[in-house]
């Protein structure tokens, strides 16, 4: 019988804690005698238990992501065995002093309280630091569409106007047709850069995940981008075919990555595109050009916090990988290939199973 992630969730580990808690309640109950104060002592242990089950059950409903939460529960059991250690070497030194009564209650005590302390620690901790993170990813994708704003769409209409301006002012001929065409293509570009940044922020509003087939996705995006740029051959190699599940976006940020690799190619070299499992089981596509490499400011402003106060990028297709790959819990980084161009290197994590 396979064991299957998606059927466990966190909640069940914090049921877990607090069942385990429960159960020292009771076995010091049963083991202490029948005292009204081994009575009242049970009953504080099993009410700190039950508040851990109670926060298990408001689990699901808390702002927090599911890899936030196995990390609270991982940071509630730390801080369990930390008490009760701690309880351990209290008991120890009682028992040095010769007194080494109270051990099930004050192991049972700390062990329940540091459960309650830790799971309940954890979730504020974690849901802090993911609004902190939010908070960080906003403010860089504000940033981003200012200047896109403010600097390619400024530039790229004050080109248009000019030249549509001197067509207005003459007669037609050979030099209206070439104005005409340049005004075309930076309108062009224009629309295009709005499309993107409406892509971008349509990745960031979206919360919804598709499962794709790596391989297939890849193969359908590589013909796609070789029908526009027949003079560039795409090479695919593939190790696999794992699954993924990311933001309906993926397909996409996929061919932006090829695309861009296509156009910096000379049309004498080609693009291959490689698709493998590293170590830790994500699936790793890698799309290598030979051309003279991706602007370094537009490696800064990717990689850095924010863009940089100088210069903006150019690249709003690696904005649309970065974004697709962050919001599925993967890496992207851009590489140096050898002896020229540049790596765009994709990890994404796996469907159990595939």
């Amino acid at each position: 019988m396979s064991f299957s992630r998606d059927r466990v969730r966190p909640q069940h580990g914090v049921y877990a804690l607090g069942a385990f808690c429960l159960g020292l309640g009771l076995a010091h109950l049963v083991t202490e005698g029948e005292g009204i104060g081994t009575a009242l002592e049970a009953f504080v242990i099993c009410a700190i238990a039950l508040l851990v089950v109670g926060t298990g059950y408001g689990l699901p409903n808390r702002p927090v992501s599911r890899s936030g939460k196995w990390r609270a529960l991982r940071l509630a059991a730390a801080v369990a065995g930390s008490f009760a250690l701690l309880a351990l070497a209290v008991w120890l030194i009682w028992a040095l002093e010769g007194d080494p009564s109270e051990f099930t209650f004050l192991l049972a005590f700390a062990t329940s309280l540091g459960s309650a302390v830790g799971v309940r620690g954890g979730l504020h901790a974690v849901e802090a630091d993911e609004r902190l993170d939010e908070a960080r990813d906003l403010t860089k994708l504000l940033t981003i569409n200012q200047r896109v704003l403010r600097h390619n769409l400024r530039n790229e209409l004050t080109v248009a106007l000019g030249t549509l301006d001197r067509v207005e002012r003459r007669d037609h001929g050979p030099e209206t047709d070439d104005d005409v065409r340049t005004a075309r293509t930076h309108l062009e570009r224009l629309v295009e850069t709005t499309d993107r940044t409406r892509e971008i922020v349509s990745i960031w509003n979206t919360d919804r995940r598709e499962t794709f087939r790596l391989r297939t996705l890849v193969e359908e995006r590589a013909e796609a981008v070789g029908a526009a740029h027949p003079e560039t051959l795409i090479a695919t190699e593939f190790d696999g075919d794992p699954r993924v599940r990311s933001h309906p976006a993926l397909p996409t940020a996929i061919e932006e990555g090829i695309r861009n690799a296509a156009e910096h190619t000379p049309s004498d070299a080609a693009v291959t595109v490689t698709l493998s499992t590293d170590r830790s089981g994500a699936a790793v596509v890698e799309i290598a050009d030979t051309g003279a490499g991706i602007p370094q400011f537009d490696v800064d402003a990717v990689e850095g916090p924010t863009e940089t106060p100088l210069v903006h990028t150019q690249g709003l297709g690696l904005w649309i990988i970065y974004w697709t790959v962050e919001t599925a819990g993967g890496t992207f980084e851009l590489l140096e290939n050898e002896p020229t161009g540049t790596v765009v290197r994709i990890a994404l994590p796996t469907v159990e199973g595939s």
